[in-house]
C-alpha cells in the first residue's frame, strides 16, 4: 500500500507498537494499518479518558478494535487534563450545529478550533505512549539484558481547511526530538502514518484493511446507544462539525457509511430510515447508508 513517500512508516528490525486510539475514523484505520502492514511482534492499544463527553462511545470502539485485531487494550485515566480544558468536548454545553457550507470556510474553521481545543492533548497522549515504550524497554533490559524497542503510533492526519498545530508533520518531528532527549536509551520513534492524508483517503485505506465502520465513533455530542439487530451500537448526532466531516469523507471516498445518525448529516442525500430501540426500550428512527 502506497501512502506517499512522506507518509511511509520506517520499520527497523523487530520493533513493537503502542497505538494511541480514540476510536474514531482516523485512529482505527491507522491501528489496522499498524497491525496488518507494519505487523509488529507485540502491540498495545491505549485509549485515554480525558473527561470527554463521548468517552463511553470512544472507549467502546477502541476496545472493539482491540478485540477484533486480538491486541491488548488499556485505558489511561487523565481526567485531570479535561479539568484544565476550555473545550466544549469536556463540558455539558449543547454542541452547536455546524452548517455544511461553514466546514470549509477558513475563517470559520479557525474560529471553531477553539471550541474543540483540549490543552496539550496530543502532546500528553504521545508522552503516555512514550512512557509505556520506555517502561517495556527498561524492564526487558533490566531483567533479560536485552532491549525491547517500542514505537508510538498516533492517528492524526492533515486537517482542512485550517491545520491544528498538533496535527502537523512539524509536530511529529518535534515529538521525535522529545522522545530522544527525554528517555534514558532513546531510539523510540513517534509515527503518524496518515499525517499527510485527507480523511477520505483514510476511509479508503480503512476499507482495504477491512475496518468495520460501525465500530468507529466521530461525534462530538456523545449521543445515545441503541439496539440495531442483535448489537448495541453508538449513534452519531449528524449535525456537529465532526459528524458532517465524517459523512462527507465517506461520500468523497465513494464508500457507503454504515454508521447510525440521529439526523441526516446532509439533507437531500440518500439514507435509509431504520427503526431501532434505545436503552429504555423506546423505538426511534435513525439514518444510515448501510447497504446490508
Amino acid at each position: 500500500m502506497i501512502l506517499g513517500k512522506s507518509a511511509e512508516v520506517e520499520v527497523i528490525g523487530k520493533r513493537n507498537a503502542v497505538c494511541l486510539v480514540s476510536g474514531g475514523a482516523d485512529s482505527v484505520p491507522m491501528t489496522y494499518y499498524v497491525k496488518k502492514v507494519v505487523n509488529p511482534p507485540k502491540m498495545l492499544i491505549i485509549h485515554a479518558n480525558y473527561g470527554q463527553r463521548m468517552v463511553q462511545y470512544e472507549r467502546w470502539c477502541a476496545a472493539k478494535t482491540a478485540e477484533v485485531l486480538k491486541v491488548p487494550f488499556k485505558e489511561i485515566d487523565v481526567r485531570w487534563l479535561g479539568e484544565l480544558s476550555t473545550s466544549k468536548l469536556v463540558s455539558d454545553e449543547p454542541i452547536p450545529e455546524t452548517p455544511v457550507d461553514a466546514l470549509w470556510d477558513p475563517q470559520k474553521a479557525s474560529d471553531r478550533i477553539l471550541r474543540w481545543w483540549d490543552v496539550v492533548r496530543n502532546l500528553q497522549l504521545i508522552t503516555i505512549g512514550l512512557a509505556h515504550a520506555e517502561s517495556f524497554d527498561l524492564k526487558s533490559y533490566i531483567t533479560k539484558g536485552t532491549r525491547e524497542i517500542w514505537d508510538i503510533y498516533i492517528g492524526i492526519r492533515r486537517e482542512t481547511p485550517v491545520a491544528m498545530k498538533d496535527n502537523t508533520p512539524e509536530f511529529i518531528e518535534e515529538m521525535n526530538r522529545v522522545a530522544e532527549v527525554s528517555t534514558h536509551f532513546g531510539g523510540y520513534r513517534v509515527y503518524a502514518p496518515f499525517i499527510n492524508l485527507d480523511k477520505d483517503s483514510c476511509i479508503k485505506i480503512g476499507k482495504i484493511l477491512g475496518v468495520d465502520w460501525r465500530y468507529t465513533y466521530s461525534c462530538y455530542s456523545g449521543d445515545i446507544w441503541v439496539i440495531h439487530g442483535e448489537e448495541k451500537l453508538p449513534v452519531h448526532c449528524g449535525i456537529c462539525s465532526n459528524c458532517r466531516r465524517r459523512y462527507l469523507a465517506f461520500k468523497s471516498a465513494d464508500i457507503p457509511d454504515p454508521s447510525l445518525y440521529r439526523k441526516k448529516p446532509v439533507e437531500g442525500d440518500e439514507f435509509k430510515e431504520i427503526t431501532v430501540w434505545d436503552e429504555t426500550h423506546t423505538s426511534l428512527r435513525v439514518y444510515s447508508q448501510d447497504p446490508g
